[in-house]
């Protein structure tokens, strides 16, 4: 999902090690093709393309679900169909670096509600000019996807890290804060994953940024960042996204 990856093992040999980081990478893959708007051929892609998808997968249907759940939970604050919006801003700031709020906007946000969203188990339906991002989430979806297999293994002492951060049992892993100079947490049996504006701006001064305050439509600015620690990935960044820019 344009993030970096790692996984660190520690206490297997090498060959059973490969073998595991072989089927990491293959569940990595699997689930990029549902959720990446790096992929044209993604299952995402696709909808926001044609505005429907048809047989969409089992993982498609159950973040659809949680993310919606989420952001009646959040009051609107999570969004997953801020996408129209993100691709407006971004190319608006690519042709001018003006930071003065762009024209049009209203209108803009009026695609972005997710109650123009029709789910059913055999077809997704978005309203015209609509498009889903899923990029605040599935990153985390994603990481629990791997925890899981290497738990199924019966496994420990293993660190992941696509895009949030996930240790299973036994060892603690030291994790650095982000931005923060000397602030670690000591990770076990649980995921921690941040927010923050400053990963892709729009503006040299950094006020405009990728992450979108749904209500206004101008970058969520309460908080220069958020990290929330939580038992699973999927947990902690849904948790971190949305309270950058909550009232």
């Amino acid at each position: 999902l344009g993030a970096d990856a790692e996984i660190h093992i520690e206490g297997l040999d090498r060959g059973r090690a490969s073998q595991l980081i072989f089927r990491a990478t293959a569940e990595i893959e699997r689930l990029e093709s549902v959720f990446s708007l790096y992929r044209p051929d993604s299952e995402v892609s696709r909808l926001n393309r044609d505005g429907v998808l048809h047989n969409p997968s089992h993982d498609f249907r159950l973040l659809l679900a949680r993310s919606l759940d989420f952001h009646e939970r959040t009051d609107g604050a999570f969004n997953i169909a801020v996408q129209p919006l993100w691709v407006h801003l971004a190319r608006r700031f690519a042709e001018h670096q003006d930071p003065s709020l762009p024209p049009s906007l209203d209108g803009m946000l009026a695609l972005c509600n997710p109650a123009r969203i029709s789910a059913s188990p055999s077809r997704i339906v978005i309203g015209a000019g609509m498009g889903l991002t899923f990029n605040g989430i599935a990153q985390g979806y994603i990481t629990d996807a791997v925890a899981a297999l290497f738990r199924h293994e019966g496994l420990q002492d293993i660190l992941i890290s696509l895009g949030e951060t996930l240790a299973l049992p036994g060892r603690p892993w030291v994790v650095a804060i982000a931005g923060e100079e000397e602030h670690v947490v000591h990770l076990r049996d649980g995921a921690i994953a941040q927010s923050s504006g400053r990963s892709t701006v729009f503006t040299a001064d950094g006020r405009w940024h990728h992450l979108i305050d749904p209500w206004t439509g101008a970058s969520a600015n309460r908080f220069r960042a958020m990290t929330v620690q939580a038992p699973t990935a999927t947990e902690a960044i849904w948790l971190a996204t949305p309270y950058l820019g909550m009232r």
